[in-house]
């Protein structure tokens, strides 16, 4: 009887271990993997039984009780909610939070073989992905097409974070593991590609995430006095933040290095005799000259359109209005938007204004100061009044403030489940300017989303659900599980992560995985 249990246990566990194993690769190809995959270890968990140790495990454990109440307080949420149709969805969306925390909270804790055997399938399928994306971006793909083909299988913001992730378990593994020693060169090579990738994906939030994230885990490392170089390695994170800050300094003073333009001495007139437009209200600029001034509009319609097939009235390749693109391109090469203008364009600015390339930076938009001048120009844009309107960044900015209304408006109980993009919608008519409504999207905070939906007190008790990980020692103080955390909680501050299948699975997999799946984490 006793080795038939324990026969009926080895296989349990090894279903359990590789339904996990699926799961993270899954993560990276196939969400109907991942989602076969947790129908399956919810069959397995049932299965296996020991009902009555799993329900001691989870009555220690608060932090299980508190990650299902997050589900049930969506349930809740029914109850002032109009929209059902969406908040069904959003349910079915939440169901990992129900599912996950049981089974990896409550299950026997694998072995540390297997838990490696987890870490490098998902090393693996990460790295996976990401080579697949690099050939289809550097290789597959035409001039001019969107950098967000290096993300195929899932957006690249939410890629940027799993492989924030992938860099932790690789350097993980070429620092804990002894059966996997021989391959430490690999693993720090894995980790060190990974972050290349990273950068290469230009998803900021991800970037932001994983950057906080390592400063302080090896904040936290070099604070070990027994550690050799403990003040050699603070003083490296202080000197790399203050030169990733001053580097930001210098582009915004590049930035505001703005030409001022006399209206009293300007030419008024093009060479051809047009008279130039002004409108220096308009406050857009590109490398340091105003968009909307010395325009001869009808020399710039008539030039444009002999030199391109694409009409002046029409749209880039991008669906952009090419008019604006063009001035705007025009002004980056400090060209006034004339027929000389026009003419001093080279074919490859040609292309590039056709597909969508408003400034000559951008044909190197591999370079980090572009990304950084990107997020500067979103900013000054918002912060003058203009439209942000297909910006980044600067519909973010647009969505906290819309959202911050909501949730002061309905602070104590929050908008319900299925209607904070109905709430959303109904704020966005009240602008000043037009937002299409493929724009007019929720609040990309997960914090604020969780207050809006659930109220000041349904905010509170997500945070509370969010920190309560530490309470259960040793495994919080896994490097693992610090690291992957601080990702999930910054990314949260850009980003609605807990809003789609794929951030829900990925935040609680990774959260629950470390925290009690992972062995003696203070080896």
């Amino acid at each position: 009887m006793q080795k038939y249990l324990s026969n009926k246990a080895t296989i349990h566990q090894n279903i359990f271990t590789g339904l996990l194993i699926l799961i993270v690769i899954g993560m990276q190809f196939s969400h109907f993997l991942v989602s076969i995959s947790i129908i399956l270890l919810s069959a397995n968990y049932l299965l296996e039984g020991n009902y009555i140790q799993k329900l001691r495990r989870i009555k220690k454990n608060p932090v299980i009780l508190l990650f299902v109440g997050l589900f049930f307080l969506h349930v809740l949420g029914l109850l002032w909610t109009t929209n059902f149709d969406y908040a069904y969805r959003d349910i079915q969306i939440k169901l990992p939070l129900l599912a996950i925390p049981v089974i990896l909270g409550s299950s026997d804790q694998i072995s540390k073989t297997r838990f490696e055997w987890i870490l490098l399938f998902f090393l693996a399928t990460s790295f996976a992905s990401s080579i697949v994306g690099s050939v289809i971006y550097f290789i597959l793909s035409q001039p001019g097409d969107d950098y967000r083909l290096m993300s195929p299988f899932m957006s690249h913001i939410r890629l940027s974070l799993m492989m924030g992730v992938a860099v932790f378990s690789a350097f993980y593994m070429s620092i804990k593991s002894v059966d996997w020693k021989q391959f430490k060169p690999v693993f720090i090579g894995l980790g060190l590609w990974f972050i290349i990738y990273l950068f290469m994906l230009r998803a900021m939030s991800g970037i932001v995430a994983v950057l906080t994230s390592g400063f302080i885990l090896l904040w936290i490392i070099s604070s070990h006095k027994e550690f050799k170089y403990h003040k050699k390695i603070k003083l490296g994170i202080i000197f790399l933040a203050l030169l990733f800050i001053g580097n930001i300094i210098v582009q915004i003073q590049s930035f505001y290095d703005i030409e001022e333009i006399d209206l009293r001495t300007a030419d008024t007139h093009s060479k051809s005799g047009e008279e130039y437009y002004f409108n220096l209200g308009h406050k857009m600029v590109e490398n340091g000259q105003y968009v909307h001034a010395f325009i001869a509009p009808e020399e710039l319609k008539s030039e444009w359109n002999k030199r391109s097939e694409l009409d002046f009235d029409g749209l880039d390749a991008k669906g952009q209005n090419l008019s604006s693109v063009l001035s705007r391109y025009l002004t980056s090469k400090n060209l006034r938007k004339d027929k000389e203008g026009v003419q001093a364009l080279t074919d490859l600015d040609i292309w590039a204004i056709e597909n969508g390339i408003a400034n000559i930076r951008f044909l190197d938009d591999k370079n980090i100061n572009t990304m950084i001048y990107r997020y500067i120009w979103e900013i000054h844009n918002y912060s003058t009044g203009l439209n942000p309107q297909g910006n980044s960044l600067g519909q973010r900015f647009l969505f906290w403030k819309v959202g911050s209304k909501i949730l002061r408006d309905n602070w104590m109980y929050g908008v319900g489940t299925g209607d904070v993009q109905e709430y959303f919608n109904m704020e966005y008519q009240e602008l000043p300017y037009i937002i299409k409504k493929k724009y007019q999207l929720r609040a990309h905070n997960q914090y604020l989303t969780m207050g809006i939906t659930f109220g000041v007190l349904g905010l509170i008790y997500f945070i509370t659900t969010l920190i309560s990980g530490f309470w259960v020692k040793p495994n919080s103080n896994s490097y693992l599980f610090i690291g992957s955390f601080i990702i999930f909680a910054v990314s949260m501050l850009d980003e609605d992560t807990l809003e789609t299948q794929f951030g829900v699975t990925y935040a609680v997999f990774f959260y629950f995985l470390f925290l009690f799946q992972q062995p003696n984490p203070e080896d």
